[in-house]
């Protein structure tokens, strides 16, 4: 573990808070206390936060970072724990085996549910704020407080094969993640408060899950998903200015398009047509902004073969006309 000019790295093995608190301790020093890890200087600042209930252990972390972090979770191999990571507030980027996948937690949120069977590498860009509430379950200790959601949870990972779970956050849990954090500032009664809404976010999240599992408008996505997905991603975001179908791409790629489909938007939290075209519309906003480009220009080269098309799509993507991106601030 080690800082770098760049970056700054940090590896971590899956498993307990205590292993994150080591490695942050290793890299960034800090105060430690029973249940908290507090950096107050340095380019990373942070609070880090964990308890333990019932063998499902709940962590929550506020995290200012000057520089870019590179957090590598190593896996930790053991089906019978899972982890449960939920981004409230802040970007980065996930990578899987080489391959990247951005979110933005700001216009989709982030649940992130997997059995650390494969590592995971998230990159925080400098100059952000990150918001997280996370939970790790024994399923083997789990207690009679959580009567019924062990058996939920083994349905949902079946066998011991990497796999992963993907949504989004709720206007629900948002709140409850919110008041995790207004109730970290008391200076009484806030262990019991923040334990009942981090209770109530688990519940609610892993039934979420199995709801939508059940009514088969959710799967869990093995590494390969993920790989083939990046490279689907990579491949429209490279080929801008040419246009394909859904059957063209699963057959490029080896997958049904009803597979394709459900699995991108699964993953990325829109269809692969609306990602085409806000990534075409984005590529297009930033080349009129640079100035070096007339419409036209940027129309033909993205493939539009009529200027009043792009213009229409660039409006009903970006909300006005590309004629009017220089008056945009």
């Amino acid at each position: 573990m080690s800082t770098g000019e760049e970056k700054i790295r940090i590896v971590v093995p899956e498993g307990g808070s205590k292993n994150y608190v080591k490695g942050f301790r290793e890299v960034f020093g800090g105060i430690e206390t029973e249940n908290k890890l507090i950096v107050e200087k340095g380019p990373v600042e942070f609070q880090m936060s964990y308890y333990t209930i019932e063998g499902v252990e709940f962590t929550y972390l506020d995290l200012i970072t000057r520089k870019p972090l590179l957090l590598t979770r190593t896996p930790d191999n053991n089906p019978n724990y899972l982890h449960l990571n939920i981004t409230k507030e802040g970007s980065f980027t996930r990578k899987y085996e080489e391959e990247n996948a951005a979110f933005d937690t700001e216009n989709q949120g982030n649940v992130f549910f997997y059995n650390a069977l494969f590592p995971v590498e998230n990159e925080i860009a400098a100059d952000s704020n990150l918001t997280y509430l996370g939970f790790k379950i024994d399923l083997k200790k789990m207690g009679p407080i959580f009567q019924g959601m062990g058996e939920v949870i083994r349905e949902l990972f079946v066998g011991d094969k990497a796999l992963a779970y993907r949504s989004d956050l709720s206007k629900e849990n948002e709140r409850l993640i919110s008041d995790i954090f207004a109730f970290n500032e008391l200076s009484r009664g806030k262990v019991p408060l923040i334990s009942a809404r981090a209770l109530e976010v688990f519940t609610n999240i892993i039934l979420h899950f199995k709801n939508e599992v059940d009514k088969d408008e959710l799967a869990g996505l093995h590494i390969a998903d993920y790989t083939l997905l990046n490279k689907v991603k990579n491949k429209i975001i490279s080929s801008l200015d040419k246009s394909f179908t859904i059957e063209e791409l699963s057959k490029e790629f080896g997958v049904s398009p009803t597979k394709l489909k459900k699995d991108f938007k699964h993953l990325f939290g829109t269809s692969i047509y609306q990602f085409y075209n806000q990534a075409r519309m984005d590529e297009a906003y930033r080349r009129l902004k640079s100035g070096k480009y007339s419409v036209s220009e940027v129309g033909y080269d993205l493939g539009y073969s009529s200027i009043s098309k792009f213009s229409s799509m660039f409006k009903k993507v970006k909300g006005f006309l590309p004629t009017d991106v220089d008056k945009v601030k």
